[in-house]
């Protein structure tokens, strides 16, 4: 099969497309054939080798979002035919266990305490094929097209996850996004916007904060000339936003905890500006604040947003589409933050 290869990690130009041998199914397991691949950045952050994953065994195929059909199944396999249409979950879990607890059963496949991650312990998504196995086989809605539905699994479910599950953002409540140029930001935007609350877009841009209205913004902050807190409280009559969902980390994070309400609710998915950060717990407990987070989302929650975006409710954001061929260039532009919403290609 034709795909992206490393053989050692570094930057950009390490990426390679070539032939390599097309994944074997064993019992259990799905082949899919890729259509469309969705970029994100933690799969630059794989392939620079500072996820914390610091053995990947070579060569390996990065990617944790792609959607395509079913093009063989393994014995034992009942949920899925050849030629049903399908999307890889990227945290496979093993379905399963005989712990006391098992997380999956509880509907938290995105945390199992056995699960793999797609693209990192696993081969991933850069490529015609990939395999996984059966109950990390996410089914696409019929009418959907194989570019919205890369463009939606880590965008579209895990704002949701920060924004509905985690957030529990209300109909009426000030809610700041961060970020809300990117994949998960603009999609956090419309599901506030949706769920009824006043949106507060923060971005170092313009030009993303004009965007950021389009898809439901009521007010806008430019972080790169303006301060968070200041912005949040003017907007706010001084009381602060009810909600912030964070995927920054570093300033911003401690910025986001600054603005927020007495309690006031953070919940957070990223860090690329910072990982650790200096919190003043003292202020934290005085105002009872809450701050949580999700680790993607599981596959309930993917299938979930499929649907409202095959019902036209979301909308995911697509800034350029690239051949396969062509990912180097397409984690460069990821890489520069020029972009808005996701990066597809095509297979």
């Amino acid at each position: 099969m034709k795909a992206v290869v490393i053989h050692e990690c570094g930057p950009s130009d390490v990426l390679t497309y070539e032939d390599i041998d097309t994944p074997k199914v064993g019992p259990g397991e799905v082949l899919i054939n890729l259509k469309t691949v969705g970029l994100n950045h933690f799969d630059l952050d794989v392939r620079g080798d500072i996820s914390g994953y610091l053995e990947l065994k070579m060569p390996h195929i990065l990617g944790v979002e792609g959607a395509g059909e079913v093009a063989e199944i393994g014995s034992g396999v009942t949920a899925f035919s050849v030629g049903d249409r399908v999307m890889p979950q990227l945290t496979t879990s093993s379905g399963q266990c005989r712990r006391a607890i098992c997380n999956c059963a509880l509907g938290m496949d995105n945390i199992c305490l056995d699960f793999d991650k797609l693209g990192v312990t696993s081969w991933g998504t850069y490529a015609e094929y990939v395999k996984v196995s059966e109950p990390n086989v996410i089914r696409i809605p019929d009418g959907l097209s194989d570019l919205d539905a890369a463009a939606t699994q880590v965008a579209m479910a895990t704002a949701w996850e920060l924004v509905v599950t985690k957030g529990k953002v209300k109909q009426g409540e000030d809610v700041v996004v961060n970020a809300a140029g990117s994949g998960v930001g603009s999609a956090a935007v419309q599901i506030a916007a949706l769920a009824g609350a006043r949106v507060i877009a923060t971005a170092g841009s313009d030009d993303k904060l004009d965007r950021a209205r389009q898809l439901g913004a009521s007010e806008a902050i430019n972080y790169s000339k303006q301060s968070i807190v200041d912005e949040v409280m003017k907007m706010t009559d001084g009381r602060g936003a009810d909600v912030v969902i964070e995927c920054v980390g570093g300033n911003i994070l401690q910025q986001s905890l600054e603005a927020l309400c007495l309690n006031g609710r953070l919940s957070t998915a990223g860090a690329h500006a910072g990982e650790k950060v200096e919190i003043d717990m003292i202020e934290f407990f005085r105002k009872q604040l809450t701050m949580t987070s999700t680790h993607f989302a599981p596959v309930a929650t993917n299938q979930m947003v499929l649907k409202l975006v095959n019902e036209g409710k979301l909308r995911p954001v697509i800034e350029k589409i690239f051949p396969l061929k062509e990912m180097k260039a397409a984690h460069d532009l990821i890489a520069s933050r020029k972009f808005f919403g996701k990066v597809v290609l095509e297979v």
